[in-house]
């Protein structure tokens, strides 16, 4: 993996410091892999990956390991991993700004060991001084600062004088006395007109100007040269834009006789008022070989993130860094201003409409028309559509645009040909400004020349309509960017353009009802397909409020979606089936429609969450029959998954793979990526259930992938790809393979939405070790309408209980899931939650009269169920589980012997599951050890070490148990 590892989300402090210095380091050394670094630094991959990516500082042995392998300063490193050790957890030292790691580090560098001049360039208020205070803190070098001032009169060297009379100042001219005394005589009095405090009664050196001129630029340089032969001396020099033409010509002439010693100056690089001369000395200086300059760039979203988090004391949440950084774009005064804001919506604070008003000042007209133009706009114009808004000719245009861009208002250019002001906060400043009635004005224009360019953007167009107050056209183009949106299938944005076109609806500007209707039910869709499951649902309870305001077919279509959301709601899949019913009874009285297959399919759905599988099976047949010879082509793969899923858990898994085969045939590859995904979605969840290879799963899941990544999204079918991918790799122990599938995605706290692959995340955290974030990874208890999926996060969280420790818990958890699931033919599909509850029982130990109370219960259970868990003409896995059931229930009421698990680590390694088989040959050697068995107990658990390896929970356990047998037998 070339690239950089991925990062956690770690507050403000040291530890986020040091997080971020090995990032940088792994990048500067040409980001070797995980399996490089692994074996360079002599540990294991997942161990490597935890000291990039975990949340937990690492140990400093683990991270000296890592560095040395990098190439790193060791001894840099333990100084930051001690601060960021430290109980206060505070920032490493010197370092209170947000980013700007690397141009700290080349400030600091420069105080240290530097000389000549180190120059920060930007804009205003993009952080020149906050990037020196950061550096200057644990320097050993005296620094003197001097500054330029905006004065109506220049006064003669005034940054110099400032820097001289800090030196004086610091020890009552001790210092500068002391390097006064070995230089010539005239020097002293040469100063004393910058430093009066130098005269000792005598008049100051007066001569011609050029000669008194070129003594003072002597002296100063060999008063520098002698303090600092004392000690280190740095020069800091800020703002000199506004330093007099005197300062600039000697720093001029030290550079050019090769100052030994550092000077950093901040220079701003978008004052119109710098006076030409100044600018020509800036353009000259940069040239001189002893010149270095950095000019800061805005901060990333990333890095504006930590700048609020410094500002506001803790980790600010992205729903309050995205706002800020759209209008900021990372510039840090802004982003500082916006912050103090209570709340938004408040006006600009008065500092920050003050400056951007007086960038805007003093335009003459053409330019002020333009400003308003881009101002309006809020995005790159070309040069055809500014002239119509405008109505400039070609010359007008031509300077207005000179004379912006002199002004240092526009952005850079791409060299597309198109223009657009600096920053949205000037756009912001532009539209404040405009008076009543002019931006209405403007809008038309816009919506006009943007509407009749080539490749126009319909939201861009229909929101210049509505800021012309043209509801009419408005919905026009707000109809056409929901479907602009669908085409690029962009569904986050087609549904917030179909609440627009519902909303002007509402308002009367609507042609029919049916428009209003297919509003609703498109945005539904749209938000479903892009994970906004509570907006989705929101918005169909609004249409089953106003149910009977509709037509039949257009009852049956609300119905249909809004049975799936109140099951969910629930927690109870009859809910939902209740409701598909009433719309299928619609339905048959209609004309044949795809929307009553897909009613069936829906139906189908619900019944098979509700555990009738067999029922599921019919209806998705019946499906089939009444599908419209015209239904599209995703449709139809969408139902032909339906069918194979419905043959696989009843048991036919040749028969579904053969249907899957024939959807995945049914369109070549490209032409239809939302049937790719779905189909990849089914495809892999019935290779994971018949067991098939992680690269059987892998290879079904890759279309599907490959399609979401073409498309650039993200869905609920592509979740689930992930997910099977993943939980296929993890059995076959390839915890890293599954990581690079999941991590990315799970960073965050846990989203319902993206369960899948929080899911997935757990399991890994639990091979990991780290069972904290994997139980942060799991849904906490909330209604869950379908039978096997109560299971499967009953299952996840008994896991992470029962490697903690806590398998009463565990027990607790499990045992409600199967009762729900006991009666119904969903079963069939859990025999995996039974041997984990036969586990959790068997930890949780008691007495005898009570561990055989809970077998006959787990036995009951099973015996009462329609279909039997553990038949093995089911599932491949059935006879491991099986074998392991046994040997968990003999467990559970006292007889441990050795020979059921050696048969059931016998089946898991049949089917390449080596931490199952890994887990049976632990409990073997327990029970060999328990009988004395001693030789037989090593060898068991010397197998167990070896398929346990990535798996931390369970190579601990079997550690444990190596520990305890060693006495009797040696080490195992």
């Amino acid at each position: 993996m070339l690239g950089g590892l991925p990062r956690s989300d770690i507050p403000p402090g040291g530890q986020r410091d040091l997080n971020a210095a090995l990032h940088d380091l792994h990048h500067r050394a040409g980001w070797p892999s995980l399996r490089v670094l692994a074996r360079e630094a002599g540990c294991s991959h997942t161990t490597v990956s935890r000291v990039f990516s975990a949340r937990q500082l690492p140990a400093w042995g683990v991270l000296e390991l890592v560095v040395e392998a990098l190439g790193g300063d060791v001894g840099e490193f333990h100084r930051l991993w001690f601060a960021a050790s430290s109980p206060e957890q505070t920032p490493a030292p010197g370092h209170g700004i947000a980013g700007r790691r690397e141009e700290l580090a080349k400030v600091r560098r420069h105080l240290a060991t530097g000389t000549g001049l180190l120059l920060i360039t930007g804009e205003a208020g993009i952080g020149k001084t906050n990037l020196f205070q950061a550096a200057r803190t644990g320097s050993d070098a005296f620094l003197a600062p001097g500054s330029g001032l905006p004065l109506s009169n220049a006064v003669p060297l005034l940054p110099v004088a400032s820097a001289l009379r800090e030196i004086f100042d610091h020890d009552d001219g001790r210092w500068l006395g002391q390097a006064l005394r070995v230089a010539p005589s005239y020097v002293r009095d040469t100063l004393v007109g910058l430093l009066p405090e130098l005269s000792e009664g005598g008049p100051p050196l007066v001569g011609e100007a050029e000669w008194a001129r070129h003594r003072l630029f002597t002296a100063i340089e060999i008063t520098l040269a002698k303090l600092a032969g004392v000690r280190r001396l740095a020069l800091c020099l800020e703002d000199l834009h506004w330093a007099d033409l005197g300062t600039l010509e000697l720093l001029e002439h030290l550079l050019a006789r090769g100052l030994g010693l550092p000077v950093v100056g901040t220079y701003r690089c978008d004052d119109p008022a710098v006076p030409e001369p100044v600018g020509e000395w800036f353009n000259r200086i940069q040239r001189l070989p002893d010149v270095a300059v950095i000019e800061l760039a805005p901060l990333s979203r990333e890095e504006t993130s930590e700048q609020l988090a410094l500002l506001h004391g803790s980790t600010t949440a992205a729903g309050v860094v995205d706002p800020i950084y759209s209008r900021t774009l990372g510039h840090p005064l802004f982003t500082e201003q916006l912050a103090a804001q209570a709340e938004e919506g408040q006006p600009l604070p008065r500092l920050l409409v003050d400056l951007l008003d007086r960038r805007l000042a003093d335009l003459d007209d053409h330019s002020r028309t333009l400003a308003r133009a881009l101002g309006v706009a809020d995005k790159p114009l070309d040069d055809p559509v500014l002239r119509q808004v405008t109505e400039l000719d070609a010359t007008d245009l031509s300077a207005a645009l000179h004379d912006l861009d002199r002004r240092r208002l526009l952005a850079a250019s791409d060299g597309g040909g198109e223009v657009q002001l600096r920053h949205p906060l000037l756009a912001e400043a532009v539209r404040r400004d405009l008076l009543a009635g002019e931006a209405p004005q403007m809008h038309r224009r816009l919506a006009i020349a943007i509407g009749g360019s080539p490749g126009a953007s319909a939201a861009e167009v229909a929101a210049h309509w509505q800021g012309a107050d043209d509801p009419r056209q408005e919905l026009t183009w707000r109809i056409r960017a929901a479907e602009e949106a669908a085409l690029r299938f962009d569904a986050g944005q087609e549904a917030e353009q179909w609440l627009k076109v519902l909303a002007l609806c509402r308002r009367g500007w609507g042609a029919s009802r049916t428009l209003e209707v297919r509003a609703r039910l498109a945005a539904t869709d749209a938000f479903k397909s892009s994970l906004q499951f509570d907006r989705a649902a929101a918005l169909i309870e609004d249409s089953m409020a106003r149910l009977e305001e509709f037509e039949p077919a257009e009852q049956a279509e609300i119905l249909r979606r809004a049975a799936g959301f109140r099951a969910n709601t629930a927690g109870d899949a009859t809910v939902g089936l209740e409701l598909i019913e009433r719309a299928l009874a619609i339905y048959v009285e209609l004309p044949p429609s795809d929307g009553y297959a897909e009613a069936l399919d829906r139906q189908a759905g619900l019944l098979e969450a509700a555990g009738r599988l067999t029922a599921a099976s019919h209806v998705v047949r019946r499906a089939a029959e009444v599908a419209a010879p015209s239904l599209d082509l995703s449709t139809r793969r969408r139902l032909l998954g339906s069918r194979a899923w419905a043959e696989a858990l009843g048991g036919s898994v040749p028969t579904a793979l053969a249907t899957i085969s024939d959807a995945t045939r049914l369109a070549p590859p490209h032409t239809d990526p939302l049937g790719d995904i779905w189909v990849a979605d089914i495809h892999t969840g019935i290779l994971l259930r018949a067991d098939a290879s992680a690269g059987e799963v892998a290879a079904a899941g890759r279309r599907g992938l490959e399609a979401a990544a073409t498309i650039g999204i993200e869905n609920y079918s592509s979740l689930m790809v992930r997910w099977h991918t993943a939980e296929a790799l993890l059995r076959e122990g390839l915890i890293e393979r599954a990581a690079d599938l999941i991590d990315a995605l799970t960073e965050g706290p846990f989203d319902l939405d993206r369960w899948p692959v929080h899911l997935a995340r757990a399991r890994l955290d639990i091979m990991r070790g780290d069972l904290v974030s994997a139980a942060a990874h799991i849904e906490s208890p909330e209604p869950v309408y379908v039978v096997e999926m109560l299971a499967v996060n009953a299952s996840r969280y008994a896991e992470v209980e029962i490697w903690a420790g806590r398998p009463e818990p565990a027990l607790h958890r499990l045992l409600p899931a199967l009762e729900a699931a006991a009666p119904t033919e969903a079963v069939s599909l859990l025999a995996d939650t039974f041997v984990l509850a036969a586990r959790a029982a068997g930890d949780a130990g008691g007495a005898e009269p009570r561990r055989r109370r809970r077998a006959d219960a787990l036995t009951n259970l099973r015996n009462a169920a329609p279909v039997d868990p553990f038949d093995p003409r089911r599932w491949p896995a059935n006879v491991a589980d099986r074998a392991t059931w046994e040997a968990e229930l003999a467990r559970l009421v006292g007889s441990l012997t050795v020979e059921p698990w050696v048969a059931a680590a016998t089946e898991w390694n049949k089917l390449n599951r080596p931490f199952e088989t890994a887990y049976c040959r632990w409990r073997g050697a327990q029970a060999a050890m328990a009988s004395g068995q001693g030789t037989l107990s090593k060898q068991l658990l010397q197998r167990a070490a070896h398929g346990a390896r990535g798996h931390v929970p369970l190579s601990a356990a079997i550690r444990d148990t190596a520990t305890a047998l060693a006495p009797s037998v040696g080490p195992a």
